[in-house]
């Protein structure tokens, strides 16, 4: 059944992942995805660790144009508030703006400040003339401001100074688990739930995120090399070498040969990505920590708490491989199908339904059956192949997938795999001297199954 069989996946794997093109794209998505994921950590990192503290505005003495009628006494009250940069600044209410650029004209370190009550509070700065505030400084006042939000808006509403001094006061928020409260003990004080929470947040991330991924990647490898599969597959009928192959390669050989190499070179260029792109957000991670060991962020944490998780255990992976790796022999199955099906390169454009629409259907069935956490899909989601190819992977890398569902999934998967490659030899045997006109995808399977 399977002769010659090595000679057409030597041959087909040569001219798939042999090219000059594939190992460029190959290589430059490489680097892409090592050098990326390790940036954006840096950057994250980097953002995170700045200094949050408010940083002076160098203004000795701010002027002020207050129209919002609060009282007068509301200035004095902002040298109680707990920022030492602004303690000493001295404030001069004004009668109006224009009184208060007259009076700060000539002032080196002071600046004006307007302030509006119209929905809300509106505040505005402006360094006048002689003034050698610089606009970055000036920007830091508006951030006093920002930052004490609460207490001006308030207090130009008309609070008096002892109102104000309660909003001084420090607030106290915890978090607790039901046994932490009962103990006393916040989620902070409480490193092992803070850990357990910390898995809880990161698991529910991955079982979301993960299956997606998958179905991502089969989606676009599918669309990369379905067609080229599909060609491929055409190419001796095209060409008008059928005579000569079918004597010493059966159809069953040459169909599989041409399936396995495509699938192999797309499979070798998938698992580069993830490789890089896993190694990227490692290294990422722990430059980031090197550079910037106070800056926290989602991402490391993430990492992180990976190492924590039951998950990606060895024997997981292995088994999640394996079903990704049926999966895309099922879906480019039906693209050699497509190519069977075909006698010219141009009639394999109008068969691309045949492997792009069963695997849009099952991703739709998968949305609206909420199949897509890992959580929460159903069983017969997982054993039927079409849709436990898009998401089987990502749940038995979880964990999630009993060994019952497994060994279920992989009989269903082998048998409708050996199905469609006999489909699909047994279609090309017949079309494989065709030289009519191109026939409705009905008609092939209802000539491929008949006796005659």
């Amino acid at each position: 059944m399977f002769k010659n069989f090595g000679t057409v996946l030597r041959f087909s794997l040569k001219n798939m992942a042999g090219t000059k093109g594939f190992k460029v794209v190959t290589v430059i998505f490489s680097i892409i995805f090592l050098i990326a994921p390790a940036v954006i950590l840096i950057a994250i990192g980097y953002n995170s660790s700045k200094d949050s503290s408010l940083k002076s505005c160098t203004a000795e003495t701010v002027y002020v144009d207050d129209e919002t009628d609060s009282d007068k006494a509301f200035w004095q009250g902002l040298y109680g508030l707990p920022e030492e940069e602004y303690k000493s600044i001295k404030y001069v209410v004004c009668e109006n703006v224009e009184d208060a650029l007259s009076k700060a004209k000539g002032d080196e370190s002071g600046i004006v400040l307007v302030v509006k009550n119209k929905d809300g509070l509106i505040a505005n700065v402006i360094i006048p003339e002689g003034s050698k505030v610089e606009k970055g400084n000036a920007k830091n006042y508006l951030k006093f401001i920002k930052n004490y939000n609460r207490y001006f808006t308030i207090g130009l509403l008309g609070l008096s100074e002892e109102e104000l001094s309660v909003l001084d006061t420090e607030s106290i928020y915890e978090t607790y688990t039901e046994s932490g409260y009962k103990k006393g003990v916040s989620i902070a004080e409480d490193v092992l739930s803070s850990e357990e929470l910390m898995r809880e947040q990161v698991m529910k991330v991955v079982s979301m995120a993960l299956p997606y991924a998958t179905i991502m990647l089969l989606y676009f490898m599918l669309l990369s090399y379905g067609q080229t599969l599909a060609q491929s597959v055409v190419m001796e009928k095209e060409s008008k070498l059928m005579d000569t192959m079918l004597i010493s390669v059966r159809t069953e050989s040459l169909i599989f040969g041409k399936l396995l190499a495509a699938i192999i070179t797309a499979m070798i260029q998938a698992f580069s990505w993830i490789a890089v792109l896993a190694l990227g957000f490692f290294a990422g991670s722990l430059i980031s920590k090197a550079i910037f060991p106070e800056g926290k962020n989602y991402l490391t944490a993430f990492i992180d708490g990976m190492k924590e998780l039951n998950v990606f255990r060895p024997g997981n992976v292995v088994i999640g491989i394996i079903f990704l790796f049926l999966s895309f022999v099922l879906y480019f199955s039906l693209a050699a199908i497509a190519g069977a099906m075909s006698s010219t390169k141009e009639e394999v454009s109008s068969k691309a339904t045949l492997f792009i629409f069963p695997l849009l259907i099952s991703f739709f069935i998968l949305i609206f059956a909420g199949g897509m956490n890992a959580e929460t899909t159903k069983t017969w989601m997982l054993i039927i192949p079409f849709t436990g190819g898009m998401i089987l992977p990502a749940n038995v890398m979880l964990g999630y997938v009993s060994w019952p569902v497994i060994l279920a999934a992989l009989a269903a998967f082998i048998v409708l795999i050996v199905a469609l490659i006999y489909m699909a030899g047994r279609i090309y045997k017949m079309m494989s001297l065709y030289k009519g006109n191109a026939i409705s995808i009905s008609e092939v399977l209802k000539r491929t199954f008949s006796k005659t």
